[in-house]
């Protein structure tokens, strides 16, 4: 066997990829050539080098990912105990509410330049108005009047004289909208109050008063 052919041979030789009679003629190609032995050995030793490179790149690749892994099961544990919480003070804070009796508000309407603000209060000492509002179908906004005991916490602190929602005009025909926008106005745009037994609507075109006589 020659050189050439050895040394072509000896990385199949050395990760066992050869014949039995390949290897006989390998060895015995060693056994003679001082130089052939040589290269045989440097290359295992390469290859050892190489492969625990390797162990050790998949080691830390196997680590990064055993981090990252703790990592997303810190954030799960994270994001789900604060959904937990969120849903326990909702519970709570929602379990003893109710929608009001009318005979148990008085509502108010103040107006201080373009903002006009309707504010609801319960006439029970021990208790608090929450109206929770919104935007419904396209021309309606409905406000839902709840009430609540008052348990000396931070919302009853704040809503003890009066529970409020505010809306801002631009002129008597024309709503500013949360978002910025102009929304001009219909006979068709209302607010619908919403109470236990009944429900109170007003034009929102009403609300305004352009000369402010409710002073």
């Amino acid at each position: 066997m020659n050189h050439s052919v050895f040394r072509d041979l000896v990385p199949s030789y050395i990760e066992n990829l050869t014949s039995e009679e390949t290897n006989n003629e390998i060895e015995k190609h060693m056994e003679q050539c001082e130089d052939c032995r040589q290269y045989v050995k440097e290359m295992q030793e390469d290859l050892l080098v190489e492969h625990t490179d390797e162990k050790k790149k998949e080691e830390k690749g196997i680590d990064y990912f055993k981090k990252v892994r703790s990592k997303n099961r810190k954030k799960i544990f994270i994001i789900v105990g604060s959904l937990l919480s969120i849903f326990i003070g909702c519970f709570f804070f929602f379990d003893q509410m109710w929608i009001a009796n009318e005979k148990n508000v008085q509502t108010s309407i103040k107006q201080q330049g373009t903002m006009v603000t309707l504010s609801f209060q319960t006439k029970n000492d021990n208790r608090y108005i929450l109206p929770m509002s919104f935007r419904g179908q396209k021309y309606i906004y409905e406000i839902i009047i709840y009430e609540k005991w008052n348990d000396l916490s931070k919302p009853a602190s704040i809503f003890k004289d009066g529970s409020p929602v505010t809306f801002t005009f631009l002129d008597a025909n024309t709503l500013i909208l949360d978002n910025g926008e102009e929304m001009k106005l219909t006979d068709e745009d209302k607010i619908l109050i919403q109470y236990k037994n009944s429900t109170e609507e007003i034009r929102l075109k009403d609300l305004y008063d352009p000369e402010d006589k409710r002073k």
